[in-house]
């Protein structure tokens, strides 16, 4: 071996001691990322959804974001030719409703559909009548949709078929709104209606006690 090999191998290298500050260091980076994300994802959610529209609802009526308040609202983006997904979304949205006795009243669903091409004022209200009463659909021009879906982060898009007709691949989201006609919280897609239920009342509570809008 030579000086110059040997000098090299000879440096001190890293401790144990320096690598288990930097293990500590690296954990307590990550914490503070999480916190701030997940700070920054909630007052995403709770300031950065929804917004002015101008739909018809399903009796031909002009309905807009001033016509959200009053009541409590789930709001969902769908169609009356969705094989299951919608359906299946609207019944559970039906049964948690069902099950919040005398409040029931204080609530309503509004269903945006992503079809406005086969979803008129009357076929919308034909199939809004099968999950109850306070079941709102609304459509618009293709463009009014494509506006209110963005403002709701709503995704969807035709899927054409073999038989040269198609679906709609759309975001299953539930959305809760306050009396005032914004955003307190949300459901995913496979939500039970016990779940629901449960979401629906931690809701209320906060904020009728002060700690949303009400």
């Amino acid at each position: 071996m030579n000086a110059k090999s040997a000098k090299h191998s000879s440096r001190p290298g890293l401790g144990g001691t320096f690598w288990a500050v930097m293990a500590v260091a690296l954990a307590l980076m990550g914490g503070l990322l999480f916190y701030f994300t997940r700070q920054t994802e909630q007052q995403v959610q709770a300031t950065s959804l929804g917004g002015p529209f101008e739909l018809v609802d399903h009796f031909g009526r002009k309905f807009t974001q001033e016509d959200l308040k009053g009541k409590y609202t789930l709001l969902y983006f769908g169609y009356t030719h969705c094989p299951d997904v919608c359906p299946m979304g609207l019944t559970v949205m039906a049964e948690a409703l069902a099950r919040l006795g005398d409040r029931r009243k204080d609530f309503r669903v509004v269903m945006v559909t992503v079809d406005p091409e086969r979803d008129t004022p009357q076929v919308l209200k034909e199939y809004m009548e099968n999950f109850g009463p306070g079941f709102i659909g609304l459509t618009g021009t293709p463009e009014q949709i494509r506006a209110m879906a963005r403002n709701w982060r709503a995704f969807y898009r035709k899927a054409p078929d073999k038989e040269g007709d198609y679906e709609l691949d759309h975001s299953a989201i539930i959305f809760l709104l306050d009396r005032n006609g914004r955003y307190l919280k949300h459901f995913p897609y496979n939500t039970t209606p016990e779940r629901m239920l449960k979401g629906i009342r931690e809701a209320l509570e906060k904020a009728e006690s002060g700690g949303a809008g009400g």
